[in-house]
């Protein structure tokens, strides 16, 4: 019976299941060893074999008591009020559940900080999203850029915290891939720059000033030329996102696929009227 159970144990760790569903069919294979050792133990004590059936009566007490407590979590997704041994597990090793994803603890706070930051505060009224492209210089700066960022911890890639089967069930319900790099993530440094040579408004960002590079420029305000709106508009780069990047999509037998793609970047631009002074623009003529 034993040698079945660890046959199957083992023959477990050969396909790529996920891992509550996996701890649940531990739990019930423990079960099943559960009940084996009691017909054992029930054996022992009609014969007479009291200290070998004590002994095994002891082992029985203690796999179903950790059978009730993985039941319980695993199961009905709780923590047993009977579970003492828990926390004083946690005195003893210094294991915190609250700290077994400590990426994505630290994404989270990354997060609350980027979504706040940008280049100074704007109210809605002012912003409006522009089109950027990138060119093959540019997409390999920011791509540099961005390897510097991860490293350094300043982006976070860790697919927002999903595991695989989280990764698959959004990519089934939006039918794209799931990049790597968390949303919003914004460089510590930006600007919009007029590159009059190239007659193009050039977006720059870096881990500082000093270390800026071109990773993009704008074509489009709105629905409006950016030629035609530079030439109308003062224009400032209010903030700017970056997304893409390597991705994953759904594999075989509930696995993922890692594949490369380009970053790209989502720009919001405030503006105001050359003529105008510090009045405020109406973003309706910027949608004509």
């Amino acid at each position: 019976m034993f040698s079945f159970l660890d046959m199957l144990n083992h023959s477990l760790g050969y396909f790529n299941i996920n891992t509550k569903l996996k701890n649940k069919i531990y739990t019930i294979v423990a079960l099943l060893g559960d009940g084996y050792l009691i017909y054992v133990t029930y054996r022992l004590l009609a014969n007479h074999v009291w200290v070998r059936g004590l002994l095994y009566c002891l082992a029985v007490l203690l796999i179903s008591y950790y059978v009730y407590l993985n039941a319980v979590y695993y199961f009905l997704d709780k923590t047993s009020r009977f579970d003492v041994l828990s926390p004083w597990l946690v005195k003893i090793t210094g294991y915190d559940q609250s700290n077994e994803n400590p990426r994505k603890s630290r994404a989270e706070r990354a997060a609350a900080v980027i979504n706040n930051q940008a280049n100074g505060y704007f109210t809605d009224s002012n912003l409006i999203q522009a089109e950027v492209a990138i060119s093959h210089e540019e997409q390999r700066n920011l791509r540099h850029l961005v390897d510097q960022l991860v490293e350094q911890g300043i982006f976070i890639a860790d697919y927002d915290g999903k595991d695989s089967t989280a990764i698959i069930d959004e990519y089934n319900q939006t039918h794209e891939p799931v990049h790597a790099l968390n949303k919003n993530q914004t460089p510590p440094y930006f600007d919009l720059i007029h590159d009059e040579p190239e007659h193009r408004l050039e977006i720059y960002a870096g881990l500082n000033q000093m270390e800026r590079v071109k990773v993009g420029h704008i074509t489009k305000v709105g629905l409006t030329d950016v030629h035609s709106a530079h030439e109308k508009y003062r224009l400032y780069l209010a903030n700017v996102y970056v997304t893409g990047g390597p991705n994953k999509i759904p594999g075989r037998r509930g696995t993922t696929i890692l594949t490369d793609g380009d970053f790209g970047l989502v720009a919001h631009v405030a503006y105001k009227n050359r003529e105008q002074g510090n009045h405020p623009t109406s973003r309706r003529e910027l949608y004509r």
